[in-house]
């Protein structure tokens, strides 16, 4: 049997060699992957092929667009939008390179989770409201409070707003430690300074 499959590998090496990638689940997991996304590839190829087949009648748009733009503007009038997209480049440049917006993306207001989460309260919010503009105003008192307290669908919200406020608090002693350790260390320097100024007098 095994002279058998030793003389098939040689007669067909390259059948053997596909027969053995197929048979390694790592192929199978790629393959089965590659299958998922076939339709957005196959999409995708459909774009690319579209494009080079619109590519000359793309260039000859744009260049037309060009030779347009040469005959109606003259040279003054040609520098001067370029001129004002560069003054404009510029001046976000110096935006995005400010400590302030430096900070912002440091910080993380813009992380992805956080991004998540004000999306998740802001349709809460407008589906909040809508509840409320379609139903009759009435009063909610103590008793009614509590029984909302109690609804399975409140409970999450209250799980989450406690959770924020102890993290909110954390967050809080953090700042408020680092502030003082810093005014510590401000309030040694001068010490320092003064006696040293003592000294000198002295």
């Amino acid at each position: 049997m095994a002279a058998v499959a030793e003389r098939t590998r040689e007669e067909h090496p390259l059948e053997q060699q596909l027969m053995e990638r197929l048979a390694d689940p790592r192929t199978m997991e790629l393959l089965l992957r590659l299958l998922d996304k076939l339709d957005q590839l196959v999409f995708l190829l459909e774009m690319v092929e579209q494009f080079l087949r619109r590519g000359p009648e793309i260039a000859d748009s744009i260049n037309e667009t060009i030779i347009t733009l040469r005959k109606n503007l003259g040279a003054g009038q040609a520098r001067a939008p370029w001129e004002d997209l560069s003054s404009a480049l510029s001046g976000v440049k110096e935006v995005i390179e400010s400590p302030q917006v430096q900070a912002l993306f440091r910080s993380a207001v813009l992380d992805t989770r956080s991004v998540a989460v004000v999306g998740h309260m802001a349709r809460a919010m407008v589906e909040a409201s809508e509840q409320v503009s379609r139903a009759e105003t009435k009063r909610v008192g103590l008793v009614g409070l509590l029984r909302a307290l109690g609804d399975a669908d409140v409970q999450p919200a209250l799980q989450f707003a406690l959770a924020f406020a102890q993290s909110f608090s954390r967050e809080l002693a953090e700042r408020g430690n680092g502030a003082q350790g810093n005014g510590l260390q401000g309030n040694g320097a001068q010490r320092h300074g003064a006696q040293r100024n003592g000294a000198r007098l002295l």
